[in-house]
């Protein structure tokens, strides 16, 4: 994949949409992490119940912190690197997620984290490529 070079307007094409969705889904999950109750997150099997209270409100910062870089980086393309970074932070994060989820048999679906995690990673690719055509 990393031979590939998108034209910049299919890039941005594609790169705006991912991390706006990426943006507002996690967003709306870090949100959730850090200021519902632990019994609505079990409710919507949030992966972070199975952690201990404090942690999985670190969690959601940092989902939330990661969110703000994702969407710095798209409307600045000087911080593209930094969206690149932001996207790999996501990637680790689903990964414990799916772990975690799998570790549990807590009902959550494989599918969506690992749908989830390839459009992080297409996300991280556009934004490597676009920190590279900006040298």
């Amino acid at each position: 994949m990393a031979a590939l070079r998108l034209p910049p307007l299919v890039r941005l094409a594609l790169l705006v949409p991912l991390t706006l969705l990426l943006s507002a889904f996690h967003g709306f999950v870090g949100w959730h992490k850090v200021f519902s109750s632990r019994e609505e997150l079990m409710r919507h099997t949030a992966w972070t119940v199975h952690l201990p209270e404090w942690l999985g409100r670190l969690v959601g910062i940092t989902e939330l912190a990661l969110t703000l870089l994702l969407l710095l980086a798209l409307f600045r393309p000087g911080y593209s690197r930094i969206g690149m970074m932001a996207a790999y932070g996501f990637i680790a994060l689903e990964l414990v997620s799916t772990v975690t989820h799998q570790l549990a048999q807590d009902g959550a679906s494989l599918a969506q984290n690992l749908l989830s995690i390839f459009m992080t990673a297409v996300v991280a690719w556009l934004f490597a490529q676009r920190a590279e055509a900006a040298r």
